[in-house]
């Protein structure tokens, strides 16, 4: 696959307050999303922001997708989409406890402390 024509960022891109531990061993990411989204990261933050203004035609592509005119056609945009919905979406939680033995009182009226044997 060709490398996109997306200006290379300065530095890496980090997120830690998402990723504490980076995009590698988030594990939410693969290998080569993960270097995308460090190579690219803050150029298409700063595309997105509007602090840069796309300079190819990659980065037209990248502003007409996060606007909603264009499906994500290449790996950059999918792993951008990717990292979009799991930093900014809203997180699913999912407990052992279940809503049908959350009403301790139907199991507090078969027991009372006199029937044990506490030493």
């Amino acid at each position: 696959m060709k490398a996109p024509d997306v200006r290379v960022s300065p530095k890496p891109f980090i997120d830690r307050s998402k990723f504490p531990y980076g995009f590698r061993k988030s594990g939410d990411f693969s290998i080569s999303e993960a270097d995308l989204l460090t190579r690219y990261g803050k150029t298409l933050l700063a595309l997105e922001s509007g602090e840069l203004a796309p300079a190819s035609v990659d980065e037209s592509h990248f502003m007409e997708f996060i606007s909603g005119k264009a499906e994500a056609v290449n790996n950059l945009e999918k792993a951008w989409q990717k990292y979009v919905h799991l930093a900014r979406g809203k997180r699913h939680f999912y407990t052992l406890h279940s809503s049908a033995a959350s009403n301790q009182s139907d199991y507090d009226d078969d027991f009372t402390d006199e029937e044990f044997d506490v030493a």
